[in-house]
């Protein structure tokens, strides 16, 4: 979602909540979605639905110190269902539609996030805690994050596996799967007509298990063309328990591990991420510290009356976050050994990267890498360089554990390291 600080926000509530919600939100999806969210989650419960609060109110209210962290706790109210968000686009107007948490058996029976709940808190906790009206949606479109997009699927094993597959004729409300890397056309004319009914693919609830079983267990389409044959030929049937049980022995052939464990995306200083409490800390660093204060911490001197001007002008007249501003300022300062250049420099870097779609100070990072990968990584004779702060010295470690899926080579993660380190 484009937040806004300024920018307003209307709640619907399904129901108000009872205490069963609220023991089954304590002990099941608080693991799942970390303080942050939680704090969040019940923000929204008391919200007067005739109210149309700016989102400066949640910033407040919950102390977060910027809009990416309110970002992040939406993500994952989210992708759990607790929250279905639409946006009108002609009013620039969000609704959020407040649903009730799954009770505890439905929980359990939800392959997804009962599997992610036994890696927060372990099988055997887990398993002690085994024991919806529609909004008006028109107008709005949804904007709703999956939860393929918030969280992966890591390759670390699990003791205890489950059996069960969604049991919800209702979609509604539900955990979504996207899983855009899955050609579900491929998957379903690759079947016989005679061995399968085709009318069976075009249900909402099969597909959504194909989906859920593939994106858990990472498996392709000839993989799960596999399970499917083996589950009819073999089982006799096509329960959505043994297609999870013969999906789950593929990804246990193909892997080599027992049961894959569900992470974070993004760096959550609240939940297990593809990112490490290092890097988690640098870039709450580079997100929450002041661009002015990270000139001084760099030179050893505070900014000038026109490199605060400059500064200024950069925050307003650009859509970056602090985090990207901060990123640019570090980037430039390397570039011109030390130096900063006038407003028109930072400006052309701010339209290149807006081109990019550059959003995040890790995708500034990235793109500084692929930018960097036909250039020498040794710096001319006699050049300087900006002597880097304290905090910055891990930052060779953070960036060597960054997750593939930022497409950082070794080679490009000692070619930044290098070129952002003081030359001697």
């Amino acid at each position: 979602m484009e937040l806004a600080v300024n920018g307003i926000f209307k709640i619907n509530r399904q129901r108000c909540l009872g205490g069963e919600d609220y023991r089954v939100l304590t002990r099941m999806y608080l693991p799942l979605i970390g303080v942050d969210s939680f704090a969040l989650y019940h923000l929204l419960n008391v919200i007067d639905e005739a109210e149309t609060p700016a989102f400066k109110f949640l910033l407040d209210s919950l102390n977060f110190p910027s809009l990416s962290y309110l970002d992040r706790a939406f993500a994952k109210l989210e992708a759990v269902a607790l929250v279905g968000a639409y946006h009108n686009k002609q009013k620039d107007v969000y609704l959020f539609v407040v649903r009730p948490p799954l009770s505890a058996v439905a929980f359990a029976s939800n392959p997804l996030l009962y599997t992610f709940l036994q890696g927060q808190i372990g099988p055997l906790a887990a398993d002690k805690l085994r024991e919806s009206p529609t909004a008006v949606t028109r107008s709005y479109q949804e904007v709703t994050r999956p939860f393929d997009s918030v969280f992966t699927v890591t390759g670390k094993s699990l003791k205890n596996v489950f059996d069960k597959m969604l049991n919800v004729k209702s979609l509604d409300g539900a955990v979504k799967i996207e899983y855009d890397e899955f050609d579900y056309i491929f998957f379903k004319l690759s079947f016989d007509s005679e061995f399968i009914d085709p009318k069976l693919f075009d249900d909402e609830e099969f597909k959504q298990n194909i989906l859920s079983l593939a994106y858990m267990y990472k498996l392709n389409e000839q993989e799960m063309i596999e399970v499917v044959k083996k589950t009819i030929t073999v089982d006799k049937d096509l329960k959505y328990s043994d297609l999870s049980k013969n999906s789950r022995a593929l990804y246990q052939k193909k892997y080599k591990t027992d049961e894959p464990r569900f992470v974070t995306k993004e760096p959550d200083i609240w939940l297990d991420s593809v990112t490490d409490d290092d890097t988690y800390r640098f870039l709450e660093k580079i997100e929450t510290i002041s661009p002015a204060d990270l000139l001084a911490e760099l030179s050893g001197i505070k900014p000038s009356v026109s490199e605060l001007k400059m500064i200024e002008n950069l925050v307003k007249n650009t859509n970056f976050s602090l985090g990207v501003i901060n990123i640019m300022i570090l980037w430039v300062c390397h570039e011109k050994g030390g130096e900063i250049p006038g407003y028109n420099y930072f400006e052309k870097i701010a339209n290149t990267w807006a081109r990019a779609k550059i959003k995040t100070p890790l995708d500034a990072l990235k793109h500084i890498n692929k930018e960097q990968k036909a250039r020498e990584t040794t710096p001319a004779k006699g050049k300087k360089t900006m002597p880097v702060p304290d905090w910055y010295d891990k930052y060779e470690k953070q960036l060597a554990d960054l997750p593939k899926r930022q497409d950082l080579s070794p080679e490009e993660i000692k070619q930044i390291m290098d070129s952002m380190k003081e030359t001697k």
